[in-house]
């Protein structure tokens, strides 16, 4: 029967396709009420072999991707991930494996500063990354960079050593006084001492201690 109205509809395509789009569908439903077929069968079979026009080619169903398990989803929901694409479970749904995948992916983050403050963040040791300005859409200018300045980094006082400051937090965590940080070579400029010289000192205090044990 369908084989029928299918060579039916192909032996018309001529004058089908000279209609308008809504006579085509009159015939279509016509044909469909006197050979007992479904008219979405009818729509496919014809949109297979380009014989419909664009008005009435049926839309796919938008890709809808879900979760292989529950725990899948709770992680994926956790971690704010969301499937954008076919999984590698069955019918292409996201698995464990696949969340774990997309969270490991690298992330591009837009960072916004100011050639200055970079600048100044590098000389102070600073890391800018995760901060957020006052500039516009969360810029980070010098003023910012300024303000992130520890209040003891007063490079004008002859007394005060010449330390960045994230070699000063290692050095205050290590216990290590002033008058042992002025001894320590610093290769910063200036000779200022930079975090890895501090760790250096540290590293060479344990192997003395070491030795003398």
């Amino acid at each position: 029967m369908q084989l029928k109205w299918a060579r039916t509809l192909h032996s018309n395509y001529s004058e089908l396709m000279a209609t308008s789009a809504q006579s085509l569908a009159t015939i279509i439903d016509t044909l469909s009420a006197k050979f007992g077929f479904q008219v979405g069968t009818a729509y496919d079979h014809l949109a297979e072999r380009e014989l419909l026009p664009k008005k009435l080619i049926p839309k796919a169903p938008p890709a809808e991707f879900t979760f292989a398990s529950k725990k899948a989803q709770e992680v994926a929901t956790e971690h704010r991930i969301v499937p954008d694409g076919p999984g590698s479970g069955k019918d292409g749904k996201w698995t464990i494996k696949d969340v774990q995948g997309k969270m490991a992916a690298p992330v591009m983050t837009k960072f916004l500063a100011s050639p200055k403050a970079i600048t100044l963040a590098a000389e102070h040791e600073i890391v800018l990354m995760g901060r957020r300005g006052t500039g516009k859409d969360g810029r980070i200018l010098v003023k910012d960079v300024e303000g992130w300045l520890p209040a003891e980094d007063d490079e004008d006082d002859e007394d005060d050593v010449n330390i960045s400051p994230r070699a000063q937090q290692e050095a205050d965590i290590a216990d290590i006084l002033p008058d042992t940080l002025r001894a320590i070579h610093g290769t910063g400029k200036d000779g200022r001492i930079l975090l890895a010289d501090v760790k250096k000192y540290i590293k060479e205090s344990a192997g003395e201690e070491s030795d003398g044990e």
